[in-house]
């Protein structure tokens, strides 16, 4: 078992291009936020806008993955107008007594991610290690400095406090 989850949900393919970069420099599982019915086209792009400022919270399909197996939660969401999307607002209601550490990212058109992350943090209970916010122009020029950064601060958070191996007897190493 890994330490790290990724779970992410992406519309456009943004966020999905970030989540896999991360999973694939942390060494992490990754399960895709899956929302129940059509998002696509443009009426999708309507549907998603109303449930973001509406803050709904749609139908998703069940993790693959079970967050409470992991030391750290790595959470990714596109903005939908200036808002945190509906699936993974779902998600996080859904699943936040299993989180124990939490970190977020976003992909976003140009704003907006001080507001997603700001109800993230409100939604878990809890206040995220380390947070990425991308414009989807960054992600297409590449975003490695953004992204190597945020990894840097996952794993330095991991070795100056997160949880140690116990020895034998059950003592921290």
């Amino acid at each position: 078992m890994t330490e790290t989850l990724i779970a992410y949900h992406s519309r456009s393919g943004y966020t999905r291009r970030v989540a896999e970069s991360l999973a694939r420099r942390l060494r992490a599982d990754v399960d895709e936020i899956q929302v129940v019915g059509e998002r696509q086209g443009m009426l999708g792009y309507a549907r998603c806008a109303l449930e973001a400022l509406g803050e709904v919270t749609p139908a998703i399909r069940l993790p693959r993955r079970t967050p409470a197996e992991y030391d750290l939660v790595v959470i990714g969401t596109p903005v939908w107008f200036w808002a945190l999307s509906s699936p993974v607002r779902t998600f996080i209601l859904e699943e936040r007594r299993n989180f124990r550490r939490v970190a977020f990212f976003c992909t976003m058109g140009r704003s907006g991610a001080e507001r997603a992350f700001e109800t993230m943090a409100a939604l878990c209970g809890k206040s995220p290690v380390a947070t990425l916010a991308l414009t989807d122009a960054t992600v297409d020029a590449g975003a490695a400095g953004q992204v190597g950064a945020f990894v840097r601060a996952l794993r330095g958070h991991r070795a100056a406090g997160g949880p140690r191996k116990r020895g034998a007897g059950g003592r921290r190493r």
